[in-house]
């Protein structure tokens, strides 16, 4: 009777457990920038390759105010950042921003190093 019991809470936690790796845990796979509306400004999270074969911008301090990233077709887009970002980025093979298309650039408020 005792395992009779147990058979509800295991079933549930198996299937928190398989919803939330399949959907909100991190990920290192790329995004695609086809998903974004040039025109939008709704921020949204992608995962994007950094090149480090490109320069990074800086500001007058030395800090990370832009740098280019490619996406799961190869498509390389100029990411600009509101804030630094972090030193480590230089290292970085893929991240995940929080931001929108805008024109010829992806404009980000938060940038997290994934990989």
């Amino acid at each position: 009777m005792k395992s009779s019991k147990l058979i509800l809470p295991t079933i549930l936690i198996v299937v928190i457990a398989v919803i939330y790796f399949n959907y909100f845990a991190p990920t290192q796979k790329l995004g695609s920038f086809d998903k974004f509306d040039g025109g939008s400004e709704i921020n949204q999270q992608i995962n994007v390759g950094v090149v480090r074969s490109k320069d990074f911008e800086r500001d007058a301090n030395g800090g990370i105010v832009s740098f280019y990233a490619h996406d799961k077709n190869n498509v390389e887009i100029k990411i600009t950042l509101h804030e630094p970002a972090p030193e480590e980025i230089v290292n970085a093979e893929v991240v995940e921003l929080m931001g929108h298309l805008h024109g010829n650039s992806f404009v980000t408020s938060k940038v997290s190093i994934i990989k």
